[in-house]
């Protein structure tokens, strides 16, 4: 997991963000050739049901079910895990401003008053940067973790169906 103190660069969620459209791709190849399969199976049981695969049509709604219910799950625990984090952040962001409120009302002088206001500006700045690459990859970890169960039940109906 990423922390936000400044580990985690924009380069690190380009190449999640690359590693996750790779995944997604792959997973988009494999589901069509499932779907397809699936569909020879259907055009096959329409002439001869006898003979049809009721195996595996009886097999397709609960793998899906079973997917993305555990999908789901996952973005549950994910999506709460990302509600504390952003909960943490807003409430360092507010002490942040109540400390550098207090070191600006110590100023003595307009110059010192310019010099604590440009300090509080670049460390915000600095924190926003890397809150922003740390919640994109939170954000890149929960769609990857989400989808695993799918990807799962994908390459279980390709290993047996094509």
């Amino acid at each position: 997991m990423t922390s936000f103190n400044g580990t985690a660069t924009i380069g690190h969620v380009m190449q999640a963000a690359v590693r996750s459209i790779d995944r997604s791709s792959i997973l988009a190849l494999a589901a069509g050739q499932v779907v397809a399969r699936r569909v020879a199976l259907g055009f096959a049981a329409a002439f001869d049901p006898w003979r049809a695969d009721h195996t595996e049509f009886h097999r397709m709604v609960p793998e899906k079910m079973e997917a993305f219910s555990s999908a789901g799950m996952i973005m549950l625990e994910r999506s709460s895990h990302a509600g504390f984090t952003m909960t943490r952040l807003a409430s360092d962001q507010v002490l942040t401003t109540a400390s550098a409120t207090m070191a600006m009302a110590g100023c003595a002088d307009p110059l010192a008053l310019a010099e604590a206001q440009g300090q509080f500006a670049l460390a915000w700045l600095d924190r926003l940067g890397s809150a922003m690459a740390a919640m994109g990859m939170l954000a890149l970890h929960a769609h990857e973790a989400a989808m695993e169960p799918i990807h799962d039940a994908v390459a279980a109906n390709t290993e047996r169906l094509c």
